[in-house]
């Protein structure tokens, strides 16, 4: 009697340990990224096109946001989606990007202005996969699943595809990750949304994890408005990193912009709505 006693307290406690394990990732509904390979590897070229960007073309519409449409020699992909899918839909067809046929969409992080373009995605590319921080909001995932995305977290640095990479989140707040493209030759090209981590800390962070040199960072390095002393030290910064060419738009400032093509004119990269740039 007491060895079958004993017997079944051992078997609940091993069921509560399993159940602590599983229940979870069933809560959170999400499938967790693993690296689908064991090395980052490289591909032979990268081309970005800035989508969507604040920065004014004439021919193209420029609201408040970000989206790179990115394209490698095995893989398309859209980070960030900007704030309004009828800008998407109109700058892509202009561009002649077909968004219905790219292999998967990268988030930076949750904000408005990075997620709300996923509603035309939605209509034209349904069943996407869609990588997210892990530390996005619940509320967010659940808003991307419900457009019918097949949406995987991420915490951890990641390779996704031969010489692609989710680097890891890191928190603003809010929670904030990047994409970074290893291009044979050259070295990492370093895509951020708005860097509300620090630009620095995510090209640092993808250096480290990566163990591949860092060429070139495009996005928003949220420096609009910050002090000359805050902007020379992230210049500073990115200059030690090693990168060759910084193409500081969205929310990256002006002063920013400035401090940059005065001081370090070979490093610094023009870049608004409509731009492409093809790194080989």
């Amino acid at each position: 009697m007491e060895n079958t006693r004993r017997y079944a307290i051992i078997t609940l406690l091993l069921l509560l340990a399993v159940l602590t394990y599983i229940l979870p990732s069933i809560y959170r509904g999400g499938e967790q990224a693993r690296s689908e390979n064991p090395s980052l590897g490289y591909v032979e070229y990268v081309e970005v096109t800035v989508l969507i960007d604040n920065h004014p073309d004439s021919s193209l519409r420029s609201p408040w946001g970000i989206s790179l449409y990115v394209e490698t020699s095995n893989r398309t992909i859209l980070f960030d989606a900007g704030p309004d899918p009828e800008a998407l839909k109109l700058n892509a067809e202009k561009l002649g990007i077909d968004l219905s046929s790219i292999d998967l969409v990268v988030i930076s992080h949750e904000h408005g202005d990075h997620i709300q373009g996923l509603r035309y995605l939605a209509e034209v590319n349904r069943g996407l996969r869609v990588y997210v921080p892990n530390g996005m909001s619940e509320s967010c995932k659940g808003w991307i699943r419900g457009l019918g995305f097949d949406l995987v977290e991420v915490e951890e640095t990641t390779v996704i595809s031969e010489g692609v990479a989710i680097v890891g989140e890191l928190y603003g707040p809010p929670y904030e990750q990047a994409l970074a493209v290893n291009v044979k030759g050259l070295g990492l090209i370093v895509l951020v949304g708005c860097s509300h981590p620090g630009v620095d800390r995510l090209v640092a962070k993808a250096k480290e994890d990566l163990k591949s040199q860092p060429y070139a960072v495009i996005g928003g390095f949220h420096l609009s408005g910050a002090s000359s002393d805050k902007i020379r030290e992230v210049v500073e910064n990115l200059v030690e990193l090693g990168l060759k060419k910084v193409y500081p738009i969205h929310c990256s400032g002006e002063k920013f912009r400035s401090y940059l093509k005065e001081n370090y004119p070979e490093v610094y990269g023009e870049g608004r709505v409509g731009f492409k740039i093809l790194f080989n």
